[in-house]
């Protein structure tokens, strides 16, 4: 069970990530996921199940289409109807960027659609916003949010993603579990404090990479237990030490403390391999 924070501006001082249960069919996490407008490369078996397995289920803006697109292109599927499950259950943003027909198919089939014509905040920002939203008024708390999001294309938009990581705690009170999820890696924020990271076997026993990297003005100060090169009170910051390109010792978890945010990205390849052929 995932150690969270809920409400009342408490945070936990010590915090379990266990990222690979997304990718669990047994598990009995309670999570949303958020479509952003990004390429999905996940294959169906292993894409179709998270979403059919999550709480909630968002697309924002163009993140629509490429939803649409993706099912439809699927051989085995042809009803994409609500008894179908694969239907957003909230499609989010200013809709600048969805296609009208597409919306309005959408619209005929019942989803809630919320517009979010704010522009002093990216569609992200608004997308968790509404995930708190609506977890209110189903009197509901869920887990964790899994933002699928590649790292790849326009390096604005990336930094923008990672300026809604930093700030995500102004934006939804449920969790404070939100991971962004690609084709290639897993990346989170860490808050202050110590962080205990489960890491699969196929990923430490393929040498998988991780980082560490710091957004903020300050210094970080960091230590770690479990990653190939280690940090010991080490200082991270821009324009001095950053720790990418770094891999595991073998063990099967990573200890961090850190004593401001900083961002945790690791590689998922090995991981989404093994799914694809079993």
């Amino acid at each position: 069970m995932l150690c969270v924070a809920m409400g009342n501006g408490f945070k936990s001082n010590n915090k379990l990530w266990e990222p690979s249960r997304l990718f669990d069919k047994s598990t009995n996490e309670k999570y949303a996921v958020i479509i952003l407008n990004q390429p999905i490369l996940f294959s169906p078996n292993v894409m179709l199940p998270i979403w059919k397995r999550a709480e909630m289920t968002m697309t924002v803006d163009g993140g629509t289409d490429r939803w649409l697109n993706y099912i439809s292109s699927i051989n085995n599927v042809n009803d994409i109807t609500p008894k179908t499950n694969l239907i957003p259950q909230l499609i989010v943003g200013d809709l600048d960027s969805v296609s009208p027909n597409v919306l309005d198919k959408y619209e005929k089939l019942g989803v809630k659609i919320i517009k979010t014509p704010n522009q002093n905040l990216t569609d992200y920002s608004k997308a968790l916003m509404e995930i708190s939203a609506e977890c209110k008024k189903r009197n509901t708390l869920i887990d964790a949010v899994y933002t699928f999001v590649e790292t790849s294309g326009r390096f604005d938009h990336i930094m923008g993603i990672i300026n809604t990581l930093y700030k995500s705690d102004k934006l939804i009170n449920e969790t404070e579990t939100i991971i962004n999820v690609a084709s290639n890696s897993l990346t989170w924020l860490l808050k202050p404090g110590t962080h205990t990271i489960k890491i699969p076997e196929v990923l430490y026993n393929s040498n998988s990479w991780v980082g560490l990297i710091p957004f903020e003005s300050k210094r970080n100060i960091v230590s770690t237990a479990g990653l190939k090169w280690n940090l010991d009170n080490s200082e991270l910051e821009f324009g001095g030490m950053v720790s990418t390109s770094n891999s595991y010792d073998g063990s099967p978890e990573v200890i961090v403390t850190t004593d401001t945010k900083i961002i945790w990205s690791m590689g998922i390849e090995a991981l989404v391999d093994s799914l694809e052929t079993s």
